[in-house]
């Protein structure tokens, strides 16, 4: 059995959807997968390597990556995902987030809003993934012919209240109404701050959107975030596939080879409902929040606050949907996600997602997909190979 060594930033937040991945092809190709933590290891990485004596290396976090290669990855086949640019540019084997489609992604959730200008706001550290979105984003508004601006002052996490008193000036100069694209979601949260902190509504005058849906920011500020998930699982698969491959033949060339996000988790800070109708726009937020609860369509019209009839017109009105019909479309993203989980037995999903009746969603999901759920998590794990 092959030992890979998988070493990470840490084990936190949406990198889990990278290891299970990797553990998910090591599975299949029989090794045996060593996870070393960086941050929280109290020894060199060469002493793990000397111990273990992996056939190959995945190393996640671009901060790590390049300062240990040359004296410990040298003679190891190694895929570096999301390396820092120096990487980049050397001759070597790498994962990365294509941002072209995360930034297509971002653009066609704003302009529904047709606003006035576009904006970006990258992170504090001139990260490849960072600029590259920010160059993929303005190539989006160029081309459509949009005015656009970029946040270029640099800024650092040890002092918001400064970032805060100056990202506010910049905001308010921007024509409104803006849609801006923040770096990640953390970026995305510092906006709304400072868009509160200077009086900006938000979507109203400035929609925003971010990226890695980490919903303990996305939840929590004081206007819930849009984001955009990233498929980490991916990720992990592809870092998984990649290694396979180098393994099995060493001569393979360097390269880089891409991975793509999800899908838009839209809250408050892009919700066009929230210009015309404040009460739909929060039971929306509550059905997202809610729906896999158990969540009840009558729930949602005794806080519309008005009959049946009038509260169903009032919601499709705004939604092109019934609330049923919005409950059943959240309860079944969750359904999807859970099926990515290949190891996630089938016969839990329906009450984990709020149906009480598994025969109910089997036949809702037929209904939806043209397959049973079994053959969609086939189909999947098949396309993801």
């Amino acid at each position: 059995m092959k030992t890979v060594a998988f070493i990470t930033d840490l084990h936190v937040g949406a990198h889990i959807a990278a290891v299970e991945g990797v553990y998910e092809r090591a599975r299949t190709y029989g090794w045996h997968v060593v996870e070393i933590e960086y941050k929280h290891s109290r020894r060199p990485i060469a002493d793990y390597i000397r111990t273990w004596k992996p056939a190959g290396c995945i190393l996640s976090c671009s901060a790590l990556t390049e300062p240990l290669a040359p004296e410990v990855f040298r003679r190891i086949p190694t895929i570096y995902l999301d390396p820092d640019e120096k990487t980049l540019r050397g001759r070597h084997h790498c994962v990365v987030n294509a941002p072209e489609p995360i930034a297509k992604l971002a653009y066609r959730e704003l302009a529904a809003f047709g606003c006035a200008a576009y904006a970006y706001v990258g992170w504090n550290e001139p990260t490849p993934w960072s600029k590259g979105r920010h160059r993929a984003f303005e190539e989006c508004v160029r081309t459509d012919g949009k005015p656009f601006s970029a946040f270029t002052e640099s800024w650092t996490a040890a002092d918001r209240l400064n970032f805060h008193t100056r990202l506010a000036k910049w905001l308010k100069l921007l024509p409104k109404p803006c849609g801006l694209f923040a770096a990640n979601d953390d970026t995305a949260s510092q906006v709304a701050d400072a868009c509160h902190f200077c009086g900006l509504k938000i979507p109203q005058d400035v929609a925003i959107i971010g990226v890695d849906n980490l919903e303990i920011i996305c939840e929590n500020a004081t206007t819930s975030l849009s984001s955009i998930a990233i498929d980490f699982y991916a990720a992990g698969l592809l870092c998984a596939d990649y290694l396979a491959e180098l393994l099995a033949n060493p001569r393979l060339r360097p390269g880089i080879r891409a991975f793509g996000p999800g899908q838009i988790v839209r809250r408050q800070s892009t919700r066009s409902i929230a210009r015309v109708d404040g009460r739909i726009t929060r039971v929306l937020e509550r059905i997202r929040r809610e729906a896999c609860l158990g969540l009840k369509a009558a729930d949602v019209i005794a806080e519309i606050g008005s009959g049946r009839r009038s509260a169903e017109q009032r919601f499709r009105r705004a939604t092109g949907c019934s609330i049923l019909d919005e409950i059943n479309r959240v309860r079944m993203e969750h359904v999807f996600a859970l099926l990515r989980k290949p190891d996630y037995p089938i016969s839990l999903i329906a009450q984990q997602c709020g149906w009480q009746s598994d025969v109910f969603l089997k036949k809702l999901f037929k209904r939806t997909t043209g397959l049973t759920m079994r053959d969609w998590r086939k189909r999947e794990r098949s396309a993801g190979r």
